[in-house]
């Protein structure tokens, strides 16, 4: 067990981080979305055999299925990063949003918690480009050779992000930018919505610098 709180069990299988969040928990894409309110009541001991979870001697039961991917993205218009992230991260992050594998010096690991900021930028940006039909292998191949470097949650929403899943209020942002898609993502965790934020900013920015033909801020 990684982390056990009222709000969310986190657990190691074998190298891959599994989640238990509450009903008004961050839906991560590594968890099971619970309805119970408050995970205190359980104990916190877990075991996973034969494909069952299970949670201070309770069986989980899986009810529905849900497809974490950012599909839709809306039109987009003054994009830049967030400058709030990045004056209070000390983050190097570039103006043309073009993340290489130079940059993951200063992204991954950086920053406190089980999601450090640097981490969360990242995934914004990865999340992004994949939404958009715009992955970047050279940078994803990097990725996935350093994510022993940072925590293992944080490790396993990187590799969620490369596969284009997204928290729900990253995904709602993308498809429609508004104060109030905007709010609800600022929100998530201390600083990790805010990270998500600048990421996905820069990931768009990057695409308004790269000589292609392809109009950014659309669906692909």
């Amino acid at each position: 067990m990684l982390h056990a709180s009222s709000t969310a069990v986190y657990l190691d299988l074998d190298g891959w981080c599994v989640g238990l969040v509450s009903a008004g928990a961050t839906r991560v894409p590594c968890a099971l979305w619970s309805t119970l309110p408050d995970l205190g009541v359980l104990r916190p001991t877990a075991t996973i055999s034969a494909g069952e979870l299970v949670v201070g001697g309770r069986a989980l039961r899986i009810t529905r299925l849900v497809d974490p991917r950012a599909t839709r993205v809306g039109q987009h218009d003054g994009h830049g990063p967030a400058p709030e992230v990045v004056v209070a991260s000390g983050l190097d992050l570039p103006a043309d949003g073009r993340l290489t594998a130079a940059h993951l010096d200063h992204l991954l690991g950086r920053g406190p918690g089980l999601t450090p900021l640097g981490d969360d930028v990242l995934a914004g940006w990865l999340a992004t480009r994949a939404a958009l039909g715009r992955p970047d292998p050279v940078l994803a191949a990097a990725v996935r050779r350093r994510l022993g470097v940072t925590t293992l949650l944080s490790a396993t929403l990187l590799e969620c992000a490369l596969h284009g899943e997204a928290l729900p209020q990253l995904a709602d942002w993308l498809a429609a930018p508004d104060d109030t898609t905007t709010a609800a993502l600022l929100a998530v965790g201390a600083t990790s919505g805010a990270g998500l934020l600048a990421g996905a900013r820069l990931a768009l920015t990057s695409l308004t610098t790269d000589h292609s033909t392809d109009r950014p801020g659309r669906a692909a």
